[in-house]
């Protein structure tokens, strides 16, 4: 399809636009203009629906989430960023991708989760809350949420002996390009923390080279065994990788949780007298969070939805904030429904790009909801002091969120 015959939308994910009222925003956009074209970054295409979401996120043979061979485009993300690091096994596509993924998938299980890491993050948790439920206020984003987060990956990783790992986690945001509110300058904020991203691979190094030596019982142990068949820079990759994706988006979704918890004393009470229906309630509202609003592919051959004509070489925006909330998929997908079956939802993504730590993420989640619930169930949000992030194109959480606990 020539460029000018092409259905062009006016979008850009990276402004403080897209995040004021985005339910509506991306529900024009479905019924208007399901596969649109916008010039923004360079030029992309956003696929709203759920159907065309989550082709274009499982069909890894027509569409690659790998960078080009000069980084200069491509990328999950968008824009790229060259000088950001490759988040792995996530940037790889095929057997490279498959390769890195397969050693973890035992230590990623329900099961593992369950029995290995759950204990972890109710302690963490606990802990946490007895420090702050006897305050008049405090901000459930830093004080809580990431804060948990942040203690439970590392302790499973095995870098919890790494000083401050907390300012660890920002500096890693920035050095991947994933700062928050970076918006569309990632690459620059990339470039400018290489420095402290090499001494930070270094500490990681030294704490792989003690577990190749003394084995604990954690992630890098697991993944410096010979029978892992990884190298020690893909030990050092993998650690940073995986400790910087069991942070933000799981905080981000358990604020957003906390958040619609507050504005639904209903849905509220409901669990405090129930909690079997919070892993339910855990998913909708997940569903509804959708905290990675979208996620980037490259066409590898040409590819045709509908009357739109995709190219290969055309950058392509699965726009899940959007699917998550298709009504063809999701009746009164505006809703918080229990009894929901059949709506597999995409902010875990699909295919073999499918979450590897969605176990770890549905687990942390749970266990602060049932903590929060036990230990503050009448807590109130101060709305007027709510603050998402200034731009929510690639995390759509909160500066601010203080609550009272009212215990």
């Amino acid at each position: 399809m020539p460029s000018q015959d092409r259905p062009r939308i006016a979008f850009d994910h990276h402004t403080p636009e897209f995040g004021q009222d985005t339910a509506a925003t991306t529900a024009r956009l479905r019924g208007s203009c399901p596969m649109g074209f916008t010039d923004a970054h360079d030029g992309y295409w956003v696929a709203s629906t759920y159907e065309h979401a989550r082709r274009v996120l499982s069909d890894t043979d027509n569409f690659t989430v790998e960078k080009s061979a000069d980084g200069q485009r491509g990328g999950k993300l968008i824009p790229t960023a060259p000088h950001a690091p490759a988040i792995l096994p996530g940037a790889l596509d095929g057997p490279a991708h498959d390769r890195l993924r397969k050693p973890l998938r035992s230590v990623f299980a329900k099961r593992s989760i369950e029995q290995n890491v759950a204990p972890i993050a109710r302690r963490v948790a606990d802990e946490l809350l007895g420090g702050l439920v006897g305050r008049d206020e405090f901000d459930v984003a830093h004080a809580f949420s990431f804060r948990l987060t942040v203690a439970t990956i590392s302790e499973f990783v095995g870098l919890d002996e790494l000083a401050e790992p907390e300012k660890f986690i920002l500096m890693l945001e920035d050095a991947f390009a994933i700062d928050p509110e970076a918006g569309g300058d990632r690459d620059a904020l990339a470039a400018s923390t290489s420095r402290q991203f090499a001494e930070a691979s270094d500490l990681v190094r030294d704490v792989v080279r003690r577990r190749a030596a003394d084995p604990r019982d954690d992630l890098v142990s697991h993944m410096v065994d010979p029978s892992s068949g990884l190298t020690e820079d893909e030990v050092v990759n993998l650690s940073l990788s995986m400790l910087l994706g069991g942070v933000r988006t799981t905080a981000a979704s358990m604020d957003n949780i906390v958040l619609h918890l507050g504005t639904h004393p209903d849905l509220r009470r409901s669990l405090v007298e129930d909690p079997s229906l919070i892993p339910a309630a855990v998913e909708e509202m997940t569903r509804l969070a959708s905290v990675t609003p979208l996620v980037a592919r490259t066409a590898v051959t040409d590819q045709d939805f509908g009357d739109v004509h995709v190219e290969a070489g055309d950058r392509v925006a699965a726009l899940i904030c959007s699917a998550n909330r298709d009504e063809d998929r999701f009746p009164d997908a505006e809703q918080v429904r229990l009894d929901r079956r059949g709506g597999l939802h995409l902010a875990f993504g699909v295919g073999t790009h499918y979450c590897l730590g969605i176990w770890l993420a549905h687990m942390e989640l749970r266990v602060a909801v049932e903590a929060i619930l036990r230990r503050m169930p009448d807590y109130e949000v101060v709305l007027d002091r709510v603050r998402r992030y200034s731009l929510v194109g690639v995390n759509n959480g909160f500066a601010a969120l203080p609550v009272r606990p009212n215990v």
